[in-house]
């Protein structure tokens, strides 16, 4: 995208405040995964920050796991910053919906075909698993999702799924 997703206006406010409004009934604290120098950007944003603890870790596996290490006994209800179109349909679905007897609750992709791991509960059993994965030089959430036992969902609108990656991507979507 060559800038940081979190920032970028969709809803008259930055992203990553719209879904902070947008989770709170959801969560007990909305947290901002963030890497070293974004921290360091947002340390009076008055908002609590998970940084990313893992050095070695390029991508959303890192925000994963770092929450994980900074409250291992939660559940987290992972949301990329990059859907624009999410809203408390999918989220009311995806919560109610949750299975605590599996390791994670997710909806299949925007292509009805696998786990989408950035709208998603991990539930705290699954600590371990992404632990061992990580050890295994195993770093794709959506494929450590689909090797373990998920409660899949499917979204109510495929729509909310998009993610956008790029700017021909936000153009296209008029966005």
């Amino acid at each position: 995208m060559g800038q940081d997703k979190s920032e970028l206006t969709y809803h008259q406010k930055p992203q990553r405040d719209h879904l902070t409004d947008l989770l709170k009934p959801y969560c007990d604290t909305v947290y901002w995964s963030v890497n070293a120098s974004q921290a360091a950007s947002l340390s009076d944003a008055g908002q609590p920050l998970i940084v990313d603890a893992f050095d070695n870790l390029v991508g959303p596996l890192n925000g994963i796991m770092s929450a994980f290490q900074t409250v291992p006994d939660t559940a987290w209800l992972a949301v990329a910053c990059d859907m624009p179109f999410l809203t408390a349909e999918s989220l009311d679905v995806l919560v109610h919906g949750r299975d605590v007897t599996k390791n994670a609750t997710c909806f299949y992709d925007s292509d009805g075909r696998f786990p989408e791991p950035l709208l998603c509960i991990w539930e705290p059993s699954f600590w371990p698993i992404l632990q061992q994965s990580y050890t295994d030089g195993a770093y794709s959430p959506r494929r450590i999702l689909m090797l373990n036992d998920i409660h899949l969902l499917t979204a109510p609108s495929i729509r909310e799924l998009t993610n956008i990656n790029d700017a021909a991507t936000r153009a296209r979507l008029g966005l």
